[in-house]
């Protein structure tokens, strides 16, 4: 196997343009999906919860993240472990043991957006009053996205039949090209 490309969305685009991406992004969905469902979904009032409410709503949304990024590569037969970080701040994080495919990998990169986006949704359809928590809930989920779609646009320019393997920077992109068969024969 050879290394067809690293990949490392922090240092290709640096931390400071990442987190300014990742907080207008946050801004712009947070704008349309409530001013659509305020819009055309309900009129119904809104109900008030409280700030504890928000923060734990908010606070639930980063590990629910980590945990579906794990779950595609689980149920792949793969090994991820769920970790956190205690450097600089707390920081909840994955990571996969081993080398994983292509489809899992950009599988596991997109599962959090989808399913915290449809059940955010769902919830937003079915209790009209608590649209204002399920937008922010929403965003903040889409907001840290950002990375995984950065990170999945890479994945997918990369050959089908390719392995990614995690390292400590960001992964790399494992290659059996038929030039290599030839020549170990």
């Amino acid at each position: 196997m050879n290394c067809w490309k690293s990949i490392s969305v922090e240092k290709d685009i640096g931390m400071v343009r990442l987190l300014f991406l990742s907080a207008l992004t946050m801004m712009v969905y947070f704008m349309i999906y409530f001013v659509f469902f305020t819009t055309f979904i309900t009129s119904e009032p809104l109900v008030d919860y409280g700030v504890l409410f928000l923060t734990i709503l908010l606070l639930m949304v980063f590990p629910l993240h980590v945990l579906l990024h794990c779950l595609p590569i689980w149920l792949s037969g793969s090994k991820a472990r769920i970790r956190v970080r205690k450097q600089h701040w707390p920081y909840i994080y994955y990571s996969a043991n081993g080398t994983i495919s292509k489809q899992t990998a950009i599988l596991s990169a997109l599962f959090p957006g989808l399913v915290i986006t449809a059940g955010s949704v769902l919830v937003s359809v079915t209790m009209p009053h608590l649209i204002h928590y399920m937008a922010m809930m929403s965003a903040l989920n889409i907001g840290i996205c950002v990375y995984d779609f950065l990170h999945m646009k890479q994945l997918s320019r990369a050959p089908k039949k390719c392995l990614v393997e995690e390292h400590r920077n960001g992964y790399h992109i494992l290659y059996d090209n038929e030039f290599t068969k030839i020549r170990n024969q």
